[in-house]
C-alpha cells in the first residue's frame, strides 16, 4: 500500500452486485475489472471465491489494479458447517495472499430469520451463550489460517446477520480486529462516526458505504434491491464527518468503496460519483 497516501481508494466486485460466485446475473469478471480501472480505482478485492479466475495476477496486473482483501461470507455461527467455513477460509486466504493482499474478512453470513429483523436491534434473535462461545471459536480458527497465510483477519458486521448490532461485535474484538463497514453500521442503527472513535486502535480497514434508510424495504435483500445502498453522498452517511474522524484517529489505509447492489444499472458511474465524494473531501 502507498505509504504516501493516508487514504487509499480501492473497490470490489460487490459494488456491481457480485456476492456469490455462482450467480447467473453477475457480469463477467473482466468486465468488472475494467470498471474498477475506468472509475479511477487502483485497488479491488477479490470479491467472491470462484468468481476471479486463478490465474487472477496477470489480469489485475493489466489493468494496474492491486489486491486488498478477500472474504468468506459464511455461516459463521452455525457449529454444524463449521467444517465447510474453514475449508472455504483456507482457500480464500491462500489466495488472498498469493495475490499480495493484506486482509481476510470474516462475514457471517445471512439467515432468513436475522434478514427480516435487520437493522431492528429489539428483534433480532441473538445466540445463546453456547452459540457465541463455538462463533468465537470459529473466529479464532480462522485468525490462525490468515496469521499462517501472513494476513489480518478481521470481523466485519454485517446487516441480517448474527454479527450485526455493537453487543454482537464488542464481544468479539478480543478474538478479531474490525472491519467497518459504513453503511451496514449504519443499517444496525449506530453512528459509524462514534464507532472510529471508539474502536479507532481495532480498525485497520474500512469499508466506504452509503445507505439511504428511507429506502429500507422488507428484509434485508429486500432493501438491496429497493436501492438502499447509495453511492456515498447520496445516503444518510456524513462523510466529512467520517473521513474527519479516520483522520483524527491517524488512520492510514485503505478505504474500499462499496454499495450492496443487484447486477445492473451504472455500478462503473457510481463509483465514479463515490470517488469524486471522497476526493472533495479527503
Amino acid at each position: 500500500m502507498p505509504s504516501s497516501d493516508p487514504l487509499a481508494l480501492g473497490t470490489g466486485p460487490v459494488s456491481f452486485g457480485v456476492d456469490f460466485a455462482d450467480d447467473p446475473r453477475n457480469p463477467g469478471w473482466a468486465d468488472v475489472l475494467d470498471g474498477i480501472a475506468a472509475a479511477g480505482y487502483a485497488w479491488t478485492e477479490l470479491g467472491p471465491l470462484g468468481y476471479l479466475p486463478a490465474a487472477a495476477s496477470s489480469a489485475l496486473a493489466e489493468r494496474g489494479l492491486g489486491l486488498t482483501a478477500g472474504f468468506v461470507f459464511e455461516p459463521l455461527h452455525d457449529p454444524a458447517r463449521r467444517a465447510a467455513t474453514i475449508a472455504a477460509a483456507r482457500a480464500v486466504a491462500q489466495r488472498v495472499a498469493a495475490l499480495g493482499g493484506r486482509f481476510l474478512l470474516a462475514i457471517d453470513a445471512v439467515t432468513p430469520e436475522r434478514a427480516r429483523t435487520a437493522g431492528r436491534s429489539d428483534a433480532a434473535r441473538r445466540l445463546d451463550r453456547d452459540a457465541a462461545a463455538r462463533l468465537r471459536d470459529t473466529l479464532a480458527e480462522i485468525r490462525a489460517i490468515a496469521d499462517g497465510c501472513g494476513l489480518r483477519a478481521l470481523v466485519h458486521p454485517h446487516a441480517g446477520t448474527h454479527i450485526e448490532f455493537a453487543d454482537e461485535v464488542e464481544p468479539l474484538l478480543d478474538v478479531l480486529e474490525l472491519c467497518l463497514d459504513t453503511g451496514h453500521w449504519l443499517y444496525a442503527g449506530h453512528d459509524p462516526v462514534r464507532a472510529v472513535e471508539r474502536w479507532a486502535e481495532r480498525i485497520p480497514y474500512v469499508h466506504l458505504k452509503d445507505l439511504d434508510r428511507s429506502r429500507l424495504a422488507g428484509d434485508f435483500w429486500g432493501a438491496v434491491q429497493a436501492g438502499a445502498f447509495r453511492p456515498l453522498g447520496e445516503g444518510d452517511l456524513d462523510l466529512r464527518a467520517l473521513l474527519g474522524a479516520l483522520a483524527r484517529s491517524g488512520y492510514a489505509g485503505w478505504a474500499v468503496v462499496e454499495q450492496d447492489r443487484t447486477p445492473g444499472g451504472d455500478p462503473v458511474g457510481d463509483l465514479v460519483a463515490s470517488r469524486r465524494a471522497v476526493e472533495e473531501l479527503a
